[in-house]
């Protein structure tokens, strides 16, 4: 009966997985960006795939995006990672004028990956931060405090980072801990807050100071290094044309 099915189908399941849903595939969405609009929906075949908003194939879907949606797609093999094409949301009014509650991470959590399965980016920092200490945990504290009192209670896209500091006469390490802060929300509809709450929470004014602030330091200490080249420059050229050799 299937010694005629097409090769992209490897097998019965995946072939009754098409015929039964309309579609190439059929999927939950796991965690959605509503900044970014970026997100991933876990298929039916158990595998994750990456979506944005230019892949949603009905653009009145778009404000209907958030975890726990049912979706149609297509998968396609992207660069490094499959991908969810022609997304269409199989019940979109299905949260339609209910007000949306979520739960909040229960301590702040600072994850590697920019979207965090089980949880809506609700708010996201314009500008990504960062704090170096003498060791991680000054870093990671001090950059997390800094978070909290922005709004945040995430970091998403977090790194650590050795680097060479250089002073007169001796060198030492620092660790810079960075991140992006966000807001994370897991859907609950006796969650403790508001969506439409959630989603305005961050300062970004404040972040927009503390950014202009870090980049100002690093052009004042660019200037700081090349104004020094020059006065060795200077001495040198002085200390040759004195006599001194």
């Amino acid at each position: 009966m299937f010694a005629s099915l097409p090769a992209c189908v490897s097998s019965y399941s995946s072939f009754r997985l098409v015929c039964c849903f309309g579609g190439d595939m059929h999927g939950v969405i796991t965690t959605y960006d509503n900044k970014k609009g970026t997100g991933r929906v876990q298929g039916d075949d158990g595998q994750i795939y990456f979506f944005s908003r230019d892949m949603v194939a009905k653009a009145e879907d778009i404000p209907s995006l958030m975890m726990e949606m049912e979706a149609d797609f297509t998968p396609v093999q992207g660069e490094g990672r499959m991908e969810a094409h022609e997304l269409s949301l199989t019940d979109p009014d299905s949260f339609q004028d209910k007000i949306l509650y979520y739960n909040e991470p229960q301590g702040f959590l600072c994850e590697k990956e920019d979207l965090v399965s089980g949880f809506d980016v609700l708010d996201r920092g314009l500008y990504r931060l960062s704090r170096s200490e003498r060791s991680e945990e000054k870093a990671r504290y001090a950059l997390i405090r800094e978070c909290v009192d922005l709004g945040a209670n995430a970091l998403v896209s977090y790194k650590v980072e050795t680097q060479l500091k250089i002073a007169i006469g001796f060198s030492y390490e620092v660790v810079v801990c960075s991140g992006v802060p966000v807001v994370l929300g897991r859907l609950n509809p006796n969650g403790d807050a508001r969506a439409e709450d959630l989603k305005h929470r961050i300062d970004q004014e404040k972040i927009k100071k503390l950014h202009n602030a870090m980049v100002n330091t690093k052009i004042g200490k660019m200037v700081i290094k090349a104004l020094a080249a020059v006065l060795i420059v200077i001495f040198t050229l002085g200390f040759f044309f004195s006599g001194g050799v």
